[in-house]
């Protein structure tokens, strides 16, 4: 009879069971996809279908039997009867698809009481007044994996904070050899950020490399080099200005090749993004949109019309350094003569001009007493600073003449010795007598006293011009640039006369990241925490139900 009973017996399948069985089968096909997710990364065809599978299994159980799911999830059998296992499903596979979702979305938060996960205050108006979308190309070898995981919360920082206008690419170089070579990197690490072309992709003409701290400190071993938050806003500062500043350089009148003899300022304008062109004076006037015309010694003088041209330029507040060499040769004219059209504009108008000497400084000087190293400086003056710590560069002037400064400089302007030589130094005003004797100097009466101004600078208060002499330009050509602080010397001129660092440049910020944790290891913390301690809890409450069901 029993054995009739059992073969009589049927399946029967009514709404309820339908229900459960969807809701068994929804809750197992949403942890399958949120495991897909997580291992792939990506939203896969096994991602979707699981998606859609579990999504519509649920949506079963709700509709065929709504009493039975709110039971579930509010009655008595959601504390003490099996259904808690379909709650722990469904919890583990929604918290795992919104943490994969979360994770790959873009989207941060920072609850830090000071900020450490967000941009400086200083570096946010950066992001968010970009002119353009870039991209940050971040460029690491396998062997700088490490380097990578470290600095990857920081490049995050930018992206997070403009995801519309910041776009971060990872790449190794070794494997993208082409791609590093359209960066013009020849090394294992490096950072760059780009405007993007019609296409979408960096564009060559527009882009900029992240200074390192191997950029400052050469002797850095590659290991050990490393970006910081502000450095990669500077960056992206440089990016914005590059072509907003236009240097022109005189030409015509036998001024300083700067195809040949000083290349070096050249290309280092260029290098920053500055426009670089040259303009002959005698054809022609300083055209708008130009930021500073250099006159770069020139051996003829300037005519009235070109010293017109010149002084129209200042007056509508335009930028000029001048280098003028004394006449220790008989070609040189420049500012020599007393009715030299320039020479009186620049005493009438500015209130300083040429003593067309030559200089000696038997205290301060290098090999010869004429390769006159300065000696004095405008303590706190931004052309002189060398760096943070507030100490000064001296360059080193060979063959220099000085300049004479007005008692009374003229209404709106003011005027000032940026480098002087020392009270014993003396100007020579016989330049035929130098020449016949160019090693032995013997200071006479007609001779002018120390301390001699070497470089002056000029400003009128009422336009914003700024002027800057110098008596003498051997110091900027390719082989004497890089002695005796010249490069920094050159740098900071430019920058007075157009303000180029105080554009490109972010003021350092206290609290940088606290913590930088690998990747493998945020890896391993979200693993155990969405995956290993949820299984535990369902395990544990698993066991604790079977226990309690054998009583």
């Amino acid at each position: 009879m029993a054995s009739e009973g059992k073969s009589q017996r049927r399946i029967v399948l009514d709404r309820l069971s339908v229900a459960r069985w969807g809701s068994a089968v929804g809750a197992t096909a949403l942890i399958v996809a949120a495991v897909a997710l997580l291992a792939g990364g990506e939203l896969s065809p096994v991602v979707v279908i699981a998606a859609l599978i579990g999504m519509g299994g649920l949506s079963l159980w709700m509709t065929l039997a709504p009493e039975d799911f709110r039971s579930t999830l509010t009655g008595r059998r959601a504390v003490y009867g099996s259904n808690s296992l379909l709650i722990v499903l469904l919890f583990i596979g929604s918290v795992l698809i919104v943490y994969g979702m979360a994770a790959r979305s873009g989207i941060a938060a920072d609850f830090t009481s000071r900020g450490y996960y967000t941009l400086k205050a200083n570096i946010r108006p950066i992001i968010q007044q970009l002119s353009r979308p870039i991209q940050i190309t971040a460029f690491y070898s396998r062997r700088l994996l490490t380097n990578q995981a470290l600095e990857a919360p920081i490049l995050r920082l930018f992206s997070d904070a403009a995801p519309d206008k910041i776009r971060l690419v990872y790449a190794d170089p070794d494997a993208q050899p082409i791609l590093a070579g359209q960066f013009g990197l020849r090394s294992a690490y490096g950072i760059f950020v780009s405007y993007l072309d019609a296409e979408g992709a960096p564009d060559p003409n527009f882009t900029v490399k992240v200074l390192t701290a191997r950029d400052r400190l050469p002797d850095l071993p590659v290991e050990e080099d490393y970006v910081n938050e502000r450095w990669i806003a500077e960056a992206i500062l440089q990016l914005e200005v590059r072509g907003r500043f236009r240097v022109l350089f005189s030409v015509g009148n036998g001024e300083v090749n700067l195809d040949n003899d000083a290349t070096g300022i050249r290309d280092g304008l260029r290098a920053v993004g500055i426009q670089v062109a040259t303009l002959d004076l005698s054809r022609e006037g300083v055209p708008e949109g130009t930021t500073a015309l250099i006159i770069l010694a020139p051996v003829r003088d300037f005519s009235q019309e070109m010293a017109d041209r010149v002084a129209a330029f200042l007056e509508r507040g335009g930028k000029v350094l001048i280098m003028a060499e004394p006449a220790f040769r008989s070609d040189i004219r420049f500012l020599q003569a007393e009715d030299s059209p320039l020479a009186q504009y620049l005493w009438r108008a500015w209130g300083v001009r040429p003593n067309r000497d030559i200089v000696f400084d038997p205290l301060s000087f290098n090999e010869t007493q004429y390769y006159v190293r300065a000696a004095q400086f405008l303590e706190g003056h931004p052309i002189v600073q060398k760096d943070q710590t507030g100490s000064a560069a001296r360059p080193l002037f060979p063959i220099a003449q000085s300049w004479q400064l007005a008692a009374e400089p003229p209404s709106e302007v003011s005027l000032k010795s940026i480098y002087t030589t020392s009270p014993q130094a003396f100007g020579k005003l016989d330049l035929r007598e130098v020449a016949r004797n160019p090693d032995r100097a013997i200071r006479e009466a007609a001779d002018l006293p120390g301390p001699l101004a070497l470089v002056v600078a000029a400003e009128n208060q009422r336009t914003g011009a700024r002027l800057l002499l110098v008596g003498d330009s051997d110091w900027v050509t390719n082989d004497l640039i890089v002695a005796f602080d010249g490069q920094i010397l050159w740098t900071n001129m430019i920058d007075w006369l157009i303000g180029f660092l105080e554009r490109v440049t972010v003021e350092p910020a206290f609290g940088q990241l606290p913590l930088s944790v690998p990747s493998r290891d945020l890896e391993l913390t979200a693993l155990i925490t969405v995956g290993v301690l949820p299984t535990a809890i369902l395990l544990l409450g698993m066991w604790v139900w079977w226990r309690r069901a054998r009583r």
